[in-house]
């Protein structure tokens, strides 16, 4: 059961990601790509590879120190185990650039956790969150 009500929030959650943005991908949007891209994020980040974390994000006013604390949240979960549901929302910065957020659900030996990357049209990374 309580697998269950785990699974059921998770979908929840996505759905409700999903309803915060807008529902009609960009053009540019190869949902495949950008798939791969954040999974290339993320298994970085499974590998508490903080520096490779930073160069892939690639912004100069974030270091990687920046990813420890969602570092020390994947470690308190145990080893990763498999990619769940994948969902997509787009939006536009303050300044009109339009960015789709790829809400990726990862499965751990002792939970799960949603990771949300974001990327602009040029392949950038845009944002990166991790949340139980």
């Amino acid at each position: 059961m309580k697998k269950f009500m785990i699974i059921l929030f998770c979908l929840v959650s996505i759905v409700g990601l999903t309803s915060c943005g807008n529902f009609k991908l960009p053009e540019w949007a190869d949902t495949d790509t950008l798939t791969e891209n954040a999974r290339v994020l993320i298994d970085t980040m499974n590998k508490f590879d903080y520096e490779g974390v930073a160069k892939i994000y690639d912004n100069p006013a974030v270091d990687a120190s920046a990813f420890e604390a969602g570092g020390k949240t994947i470690e308190s979960l145990g080893t990763f185990n498999k990619y769940g549901d994948v969902a997509f929302t787009s939006g536009k910065t303050e300044t009109g650039k339009e960015f789709v957020r790829v809400i990726q659900i990862a499965d751990y030996a002792h939970g799960k956790l949603t990771f949300t990357v974001s990327f602009f049209e040029n392949g950038d990374v845009a944002g990166f969150f991790v949340k139980e």
